[in-house]
């Protein structure tokens, strides 16, 4: 790219406290075999070192710009900052805490020109940042094997809480300049606002393809957000599909049922909530209640004791 150029992807990433891992995601981006590119770091008022991390790794690279805010005011606001920023004429979603294969932004845009998609996704490759299990694709399933469109309807579908379909929000889109003309990120969403993002392009006619390769690797630990889940969240991802406005079109049923889908799972998710908050508290006759009201809660309640044995069984093999 030369200087004063419009780059042709725009790497977007939000960062909080992310020094620890920082340094080997820059690299990832920066080493890509398609280097008409500038990454664009949207700190969130992080307290800990990661502008001086982004200086050292970046080390006068004018690809990377580093955009500071006042306050922290949440993922959606961070990546809002970059995206008025960027320059590209496609956009790439990158989290501070993971990694990229080196061909993946060059096969991303080959698979987006080829076939004229507004949006790529492909797969991402999960591992544990403490090494506890071995790397594995997301999503493993026959029908992950081959390239795809993923329509309204899929999308939602996989939004399901709980549900045994992996959830397409994990994806890390490629975007192109033009399709988030008019779109930005819900600031009042802390978890699901890339899910929310794409659901409104979708739902607003967008073409969305899928790319089996796994070169998206993404990094499980403790301080990810996105397994945090808190009430006010599940509050918050409610709203946001209660407001969608889809469009008249052919797949408006399917698109109605998935929704419908979607909103009992969220709202078995409230009640899941309400009864672990009882039973810390030792309320049983609250939890109780609360099951009654939502049968749907009982089977999530060995979820704990299922995830533990789970562990365990890795570590004996491991």
């Amino acid at each position: 790219m030369t200087e004063g150029a419009a780059p042709l992807v725009s790497v977007i990433t939000a960062n909080y406290n992310g020094a620890k891992h920082l340094a080997p995601a820059i690299r990832s981006v920066l080493r890509q075999t398609l280097g008409d590119l500038e990454l664009i770091i949207a700190d969130d008022c992080s307290t800990d070192d990661s502008l001086s991390v982004i200086a050292a790794e970046a080390a006068g690279d004018p690809r990377v710009r580093v955009l500071e805010a006042r306050a922290n005011a949440g993922p959606g606001a961070a990546r809002n900052r970059a995206l008025k920023a960027a320059r590209g004429r496609y956009v790439a979603v990158f989290d501070s805490d993971d990694l990229m294969a080196p061909d993946r932004l060059e096969k991303l845009v080959a698979r987006a020109r080829v076939d004229h998609a507004d949006i790529v996704v492909d797969n991402l490759l999960v591992f544990q940042d403490d090494g506890s299990a071995p790397w594995r694709a997301f999503l493993c399933q026959k029908a992950w094997s081959h390239p795809r469109w993923i329509t309204l309807a899929d999308y939602i579908e996989a939004g399901r809480m709980y549900s045994r379909q992996p959830g397409l929000g994990y994806l890390k889109p490629l975007f192109s300049a033009e399709v988030l003309k008019n779109d930005r990120y819900r600031e009042d969403l802390r978890i699901g606002e890339d899910y929310d993002l794409v659901l409104r392009l979708l739902a607003k006619g967008a073409r969305m393809r899928f790319l089996p390769d796994a070169l998206y690797r993404y990094r499980k630990h403790g301080a990810s957000i996105s397994h945090v889940m808190r009430r006010e969240h599940i509050e918050q991802m409610l709203a946001a599909d209660a407001a969608l406005q889809i469009e008249k079109r052919a797949e408006c049923e399917a698109v109605r049922r998935a929704q419908e889908r979607r909103r009992r799972s969220l709202e078995t998710a409230l009640v899941y909530d309400r009864v672990i908050c009882a039973l810390k508290a030792r309320q049983v006759g609250e939890a109780l209640g609360a099951c009654a009201t939502q049968p749907a809660v009982w089977p999530l309640l060995t979820m704990p004791v299922t995830a533990r044995l789970k562990r365990l069984a890795a570590r004996a093999t491991a």
